[in-house]
């Protein structure tokens, strides 16, 4: 909370089972179309109701946690590129 500052809000709320695109792309970070092309290219398994995509919160978070893993690893190597080649300062 104290990371938040002042005056902003905090909103819980249940998340169900099953996400429309909109609730998986604020969940992913990302943009409504990224997630409808992740379904369409079966990254993001999806049933269909009707011509509505609902895809299920465990493969969402499991999608997040992921991409935090990838974006860790490559952050990390770059770090250690940088730190290689002396463009990083000593602590």
């Amino acid at each position: 909370m104290d990371e938040l500052g002042d005056g902003a809000a905090v909103t819980i709320t249940a998340v169900p089972p099953l996400l429309t695109v909109t609730q998986a792309a604020d969940v992913l970070g990302t943009s409504r179309a990224e997630v409808a092309r992740l379904v369409d290219s079966g990254a993001l398994p999806a049933e269909f109701h009707g011509l509505h995509r609902r895809v299920a919160r465990a493969d969402v978070v499991a999608l997040a946690q992921r991409r935090a893993t990838i974006r860790t690893q490559v952050l990390d190597n770059l770090a250690d590129l940088a730190h290689r080649d002396g463009l990083y300062d000593e602590f």
